[in-house]
C-alpha cells in the first residue's frame, strides 16, 4: 500500500507523541483563507489590456500611454488565479505549547511550522513562464504583429491578448507549496519545536 505525504506527516506526529516524555507539544498549523489577490474575493475578474500600440490612430488613444477609458476589457466568470473560488489558502503558524519544558525551538521553520517556500518567496505565487518572456514586456500579456499588404506599403497590425495560461493575471499559484507558502516542516513535523538536546 502506498502511504501518501499527509499520512507519512500524520503517522509522523503520533509517532512524536508517543515517544515523547513531553505532555504539551504545538498545534500543527492550520490553513487559512485569503481574498485572491486578483479578483479581490469576488471570484470574476475584468481585465483591461496594456497599451501597446494596438489602437494607435483611435480618437483617445495616445501612443505609448495608459488608456484614458476601458477597451476591450477581457471578462474571466471565473478568475484565473483562484479558479473561481475568490480565495487563497494559507499556512497559519503552528501554535506554541504551554509547556516548553525540555523543548527548543525548531530552527528550520523558525517555529512556525511551516517551512518556506524558496520557489515563491512564500508569496504562494509564481511568475507565468509562457509570457515573461513574450515580447510585450507586460506579464499577462501576448503581444503578436501581422503584416497585411496595402497599396502603398506594408501595415503592421498589432494583436494583443491575454496569456492562454494566467489569462491576463501575470502570475500562476506556485506548483511547489500548492500556492500556500510553504511546507509542513519535515525537521519538527509541523510542531515547531523538538526535542532538546541534552549536553554531556
Amino acid at each position: 500500500m502506498k502511504i501518501t505525504a499527509p499520512t507519512q506527516i500524520l503517522l509522523l506526529s503520533l509517532l512524536t507523541i508517543q515517544l515523547s516524555p513531553f505532555t504539551a507539544l504545538a498545534a500543527l498549523p492550520q490553513v487559512r483563507f485569503e481574498p485572491c489577490p486578483a479578483c479581490r474575493g469576488k471570484r470574476s475578474v475584468s481585465l483591461t489590456p496594456p497599451n501597446l500600440g494596438q489602437f494607435d490612430g483611435e480618437i483617445g488613444v495616445t501612443p505609448g500611454k495608459p488608456f484614458k477609458i476601458h477597451r476591450f476589457d477581457v471578462k474571466h466568470d471565473k478568475c484565473p488565479l483562484c479558479n473561481g473560488t475568490g480565495r487563497h489558502e494559507r499556512w497559519t503558524p503552528a501554535t506554541p505549547p504551554e509547556d516548553k519544558t525540555g523543548l527548543a525551538p525548531c530552527i528550520d521553520c523558525l517555529s512556525t511550522g511551516v517551512a518556506p517556500c524558496q520557489k515563491c518567496k512564500k508569496t504562494g505565487y509564481i511568475q507565468c513562464s509562457k509570457c515573461q518572456s513574450d515580447k510585450s514586456k507586460k506579464p499577462g500579456w501576448i503581444l503578436t504583429e501581422e503584416r497585411t499588404p496595402g497599396r502603398t506599403s506594408r501595415h503592421t497590425k498589432k494583436i494583443v491578448a491575454p496569456c492562454g495560461t494566467c489569462g491576463g493575471i501575470g502570475k500562476v499559484e506556485c506548483p511547489a507549496c500548492e500556492g500556500r507558502g510553504g511546507t509542513i516542516c519535515k525537521k519538527c513535523s509541523g510542531e515547531g519545536y523538538v526535542p532538546r538536546k541534552e549536553r554531556k
